[in-house]
């Protein structure tokens, strides 16, 4: 299983549409997909439309009550999403960023949470909005970490600190962790959005995915529907980048695509 975190210290980048809405498109290929809300916001659980029984499992139980992954695991409720399952946050979740730091090795047990999970080809993981302990459990548990970044000054800066973590994790843990920026909300009429861009890949170069997601008012129609946009609108622009966000992601991550990352 190869596990993809999705973050960014910044809010209102995109993030949890990201995560979303590559988890369904990953899905929709025929991938076999878990994706893990670790947002207190619970955003991501909401646009799925996943309501937890009052005495179900989530997220806070698993990383702070030794509850197996597996237990609080839930389908989705739309039958053409029937390869994509979730781990909700939780309404207690919240109280991980205090409670974690207190247990012993409390930065990988996501890791090893999802060792013992099996049956998926890809894990998506919907980090907060901080660089809090959820956050550096999901850095610490992925393959790749991919930062959307919204196409306005000052977005870029909150990308370097959060590189610095995954340096930090390269160098102790894993050294194959791969990192891509997803630049998103671009406006190729506004001269800001083309000159961000360009500073973005400038910046930080091959670590730039070559999908640029536009602004696209889709969007925000299909969250308040709740319905993930490649079901609401496939042939949307923002459908048609995440589609090929979710291809990108495929290639990168597989064994060919990891050997020419790598040379």
């Amino acid at each position: 299983m190869q596990v993809v975190a999705i973050t960014n210290q910044k809010g209102g980048v995109g993030k949890t549409t990201t995560a979303l809405t590559l988890a369904s498109e990953l899905a929709l290929a025929g991938q076999r997909v878990l994706v893990i809300d670790m947002d207190p916001q619970e955003n991501l659980t909401m646009g799925l439309g996943v309501e937890v029984p009052s005495d179900g499992a989530t997220l806070y139980e698993v990383l702070t009550r030794g509850v197996a992954l597996a237990e609080a695991i839930y389908p989705v409720p739309d039958e053409r999403l029937e390869m994509l399952h979730i781990v909700p946050a939780g309404p207690y979740l919240a109280r991980a960023e205090s409670e974690l730091p207190g247990q012993i090795g409390f930065d990988e047990i996501l890791k090893h949470r999802l060792q013992s999970c099996s049956g998926y080809d890809f894990a998506i993981l919907d980090a907060p909005p901080s660089l809090g302990p959820l956050t550096i459990n999901a850095v610490g548990a992925a393959d790749l970490v991919l930062s959307p970044v919204q196409c306005e000054f000052f977005s870029a800066r909150g990308v370097v600190k959060l590189l610095d973590v995954v340096d930090v994790v390269r160098e102790r843990r894993n050294p194959d962790l791969r990192f891509r920026v997803v630049p998103t909300l671009y406006d190729k009429r506004n001269n800001i959005c083309r000159a961000v861009l360009a500073e973005l890949r400038k910046q930080f170069g091959h670590q730039v995915c070559g999908v640029t997601v536009g602004v696209d008012t889709r969007v925000r129609e299909s969250q308040a529907r709740g319905v993930p946009l490649g079901l609401y609108a496939p042939k949307s622009r923002a459908a048609i980048a995440y589609r090929e966000l979710a291809q990108e992601v495929i290639t990168l991550l597989s064994s060919e695509g990891v050997a020419r990352a790598a040379a």
